[in-house]
C-alpha cells in the first residue's frame, strides 16, 4: 500500500469518527379512552389507576366521568411529561390544563385523567350535543358502537358534510416530553366520545355508560379498544408513530 493510500485510509477513518452520532428517540406510545364508573360497562379502560406499573396524579377510589390519555414508556430511560393539555373542538376549546409534571419510568404507564370529579368531563362539549346526526348513529350498518365523529371511515364518507365538520373539531393533545414539544390529534375522537354526549347511548340500546377502552391515538375508533400487542409497542413509539398523528426524533451532535 502506498503512502498516499494509507493517508487516505486514515483520513477516512478519522472522518467517520467525527460524524455526528444519532441518538435513539425516546420510545413511548399514546392512547386515548374514556372512564365512567357511574354505571356498569364492559368497556371501562384497562389497565387503570392502581394497576401494576401505572402512575398518575389521580388518586384511586374516585367517582369517574372523565376523558383519559395514556402514555406507555416502552424505552429504557425515564420520560418526564410537563405542560400537558387537551383542547377540544379543533383548538376552539374548552382547554383542560389541570395536570402537573409526571415522570414515567421504563415499563411504566402514565395516565392523565380527572384530578377531581368531572374536571375533565370531555364528553359534554362536542359539536353534536346530546345525540349524533342520524347518518352517524352507532347503529348505522357498518358503524362501530360509538358513532358520531368516531364513526368508521365508510360511514363518514357517506356523510361528507358532517365528516368535514368532525375533521375540523378533533381534540388536540400536547405536552413536553423531556423538554421537547409533542402535539397530536385524536382523529378517532375518543376523548370527546365522538362529539356527542355518550351518556345518551342508551337511545341505541347500549349500556348508558360512557366508557371507551384504550384506542391507539390516530387509529380508527372502537369501543372495545385498539391496543396493539406488546411486540408492536416499541415500533410505534420509536418514530413511526408519526403515522398516528405525531413524530418524535432527537439528534445529538
Amino acid at each position: 500500500m502506498t503512502k498516499a493510500v494509507k493517508l487516505l485510509a486514515i483520513l477516512l477513518f478519522v472522518g467517520v469518527l467525527a460524524l455526528p452520532s444519532v441518538a435513539k428517540a425516546d420510545s413511548f406510545s399514546v392512547f386515548v379512552g374514556y372512564a365512567d364508573n357511574l354505571r356498569p360497562s364492559g368497556f371501562f379502560p384497562t389497565p387503570w389507576l392502581g394497576g401494576a406499573g401505572v402512575v398518575s396524579q389521580t388518586p384511586t377510589g374516585q367517582t369517574l366521568d372523565t376523558g383519559a390519555v395514556r402514555i406507555d414508556n416502552t424505552g429504557a430511560t425515564p420520560i418526564t411529561i410537563t405542560n400537558f393539555t387537551v383542547t377540544l373542538n379543533g383548538g376552539g376549546g374548552p382547554t383542560f390544563a389541570i395536570w402537573s409534571s409526571l415522570t414515567i419510568n421504563p415499563g411504566q404507564i402514565g395516565i392523565f385523567t380527572q384530578t377531581g370529579f368531572a374536571n375533565f368531563d370531555s364528553s359534554d362539549s362536542g359539536i353534536f350535543g346530546g345525540l349524533p346526526p342520524a347518518a352517524l348513529a352507532p347503529t348505522v350498518p357498518g358503524n362501530n358502537a360509538i358513532g358520531g365523529c368516531s364513526s368508521t371511515a365508510a360511514v363518514l364518507a357517506a356523510d361528507p358534510g358532517d365528516a368535514a365538520l368532525c375533521a375540523s373539531h378533533a381534540p388536540l393533545i400536547s405536552f413536553m416530553e423531556n423538554g421537547t414539544l409533542i402535539s397530536m390529534t385524536d382523529t378517532g375522537q375518543i376523548v370527546n366520545t365522538g362529539g356527542w354526549d355518550f351518556v345518551n347511548n342508551g337511545a341505541f340500546n347500549e349500556d348508558g355508560n360512557e366508557s371507551i377502552n384504550w384506542n391507539l391515538i390516530g387509529s380508527q375508533a372502537t369501543r372495545g379498544g385498539s391496543v396493539p400487542e406488546p411486540s408492536s409497542l416499541l415500533l410505534l413509539g420509536s418514530g413511526l408513530v408519526g403515522l398516528f398523528g405525531f413524530s418524535r426524533r432527537k439528534f445529538a451532535l
